[in-house]
């Protein structure tokens, strides 16, 4: 076998962000915790790191997340190495990779925070477990793993290179090839233990890729590495154009519309993206309505993801009909993505409240069906006009209105939801 090489110039010839993202949790024990420690020294020993070439930062997690330091805290090597031996081992009882994740995004890769917009990201995320969430937040074992989902499309949308490292025989699979990205032969590593972590082998084939994936080096991955094939994803037969319609009047109120955005993510998480597939569009309104991105903006489901992440909050009143009117008339066009008759066009309508002009609302309601789309109206929150949403939602509305308490309750729905448009989409092709 070959050493590994003394000079960084062996490997990566250009420069890069490089963000670790560390377990920290109490089922690693310490001395495997100072193995992973010494694991990422002997990465950034190899790497020529400094202001104008390779930056260094971190950020580790357990039933927190905890920020170690950014891309501009330091400008040496022997300082970045000094502060990955400080980071320290938790023991948090829950696994809360989402949140590391979400820091990694906002926080690591923010603006005006080290990252240089000319050079390429990479992020190495370290687990040696599945996403636990503990009692910590509101989410479940399944809603926390699609978090963990959800936060890793966001930063691969930057675009980011994500390589995972799962170590041990509790981690999932599945989750760790849906983390990082693809082909999931390379950019998922699978080792047994901390041990089999701290060898030549490893840190070669880690640091090869990690070249290979910038661009800098021709050098061949090693082959050794144990991955499995990712599960098909639920909706991976469905066809469709589908259109979520977000209320953003001012009763939503900040929060409640970011809970929305976040319930949108995970439903979309669901499918299978793609111009042969599901393309996704999103209409908000309050005041007025407007197109944030038709069907044919976005082919990957990382930039949906994002592109909804960044949608803004206007306040205002609730004038859903002037949604329902842009939707058949702007939204469900050619010039806009649309597939035409062959293939199901569905609007998703979550709103948390009776609409402004309700006559207007269902006369356009009644437009949007007769030309043909599949109307699943949500409410939310205790003013909604059931009714309304009955007249909103297509028949029979057992099947196509929901109402949930809160927009935290969203989640409850999120599977019902995707599955009946998955249905939708299937069965409803010609």
């Amino acid at each position: 076998s070959v050493n590994i090489p003394d000079r960084p110039s062996s490997y990566c010839q250009s420069n890069v962000d490089l963000a670790f993202v560390v377990d920290t949790s109490r089922s690693i024990p310490h001395i495997d915790f100072t193995r992973q420690i010494r694991f990422i020294e002997d990465i950034v020993s190899f790497l020529d790191v400094g202001p104008q070439k390779t930056r260094i930062s971190a950020v580790s997690f357990s039933n927190y997340g905890f920020p170690e330091f950014g891309f501009n805290n330091f400008s040496r090597k022997e300082d970045v190495l000094k502060s990955i031996k400080r980071i320290d081992h938790s023991q948090g009882d829950a696994t809360r990779t989402y949140l590391a994740l979400e820091y990694t995004h906002f926080i690591l890769y923010g603006h005006g925070n080290g990252e240089r917009p000319d050079v390429a990201d990479v992020v190495i995320v370290l687990t040696d477990g599945k996403t636990n969430p503990g009692s910590y937040d509101k989410y479940g074992d399944e809603s926390g793993k699609r978090q963990t989902q959800i936060e890793a499309a966001i930063i691969k949308a930057r675009p980011a290179f994500i390589f995972v490292i799962g170590v041990g025989s509790l981690v999932d699979i599945d989750e760790l090839n849906g983390m990082s990205s693809d082909p999931d032969e390379e950019f998922t590593i699978q080792v047994s233990t901390f041990e089999a972590l701290n060898t030549d082998t490893v840190k070669r084939t880690l640091l090869s890729r990690v070249c290979v994936a910038v661009g800098t080096t021709t050098a061949q991955p090693q082959q050794y590495v144990s991955t499995s094939p990712p599960t098909s994803p639920p909706c991976r037969r469905a066809v469709a154009d589908i259109f979520f319609i977000a209320d953003s009047s001012t009763s939503i109120g900040i929060t409640a519309f970011n809970e929305l955005k976040r319930f949108a993510t995970s439903v979309v998480n669901r499918f299978t993206i793609g111009p042969t597939h599901i393309k996704i569009g999103l209409i908000t309104f309050s005041d007025d309505a407007e197109i944030q991105f038709k069907l044919n903006t976005y082919g990957r489901k990382s930039d949906i993801i994002n592109a909804i992440f960044n949608i803004p909050y206007t306040t205002g009143i609730t004038n859903t009909h002037k949604a329902l009117q842009l939707l058949y008339k702007d939204g469900f066009t050619r010039a806009s993505g649309e597939r035409g008759n062959t293939v199901p066009k569905i609007a998703i309508v979550i709103t948390d409240g009776a609409s402004t002009k309700p006559f207007n609302t269902k006369m356009q309601a009644v437009k949007a069906k007769n030309q043909g789309i599949i109307i699943f109206a949500i409410g939310v929150g205790p003013y909604i006009d059931q009714k309304e949403l009955d007249i909103i939602a297509s028949t029979p509305t057992s099947k196509y209105s929901f109402s949930v308490d809160s927009y935290a309750a969203l989640s409850s729905i999120e599977s019902s939801l995707a599955r009946r448009t998955c249905r939708v989409a299937v069965h409803r092709n010609p």
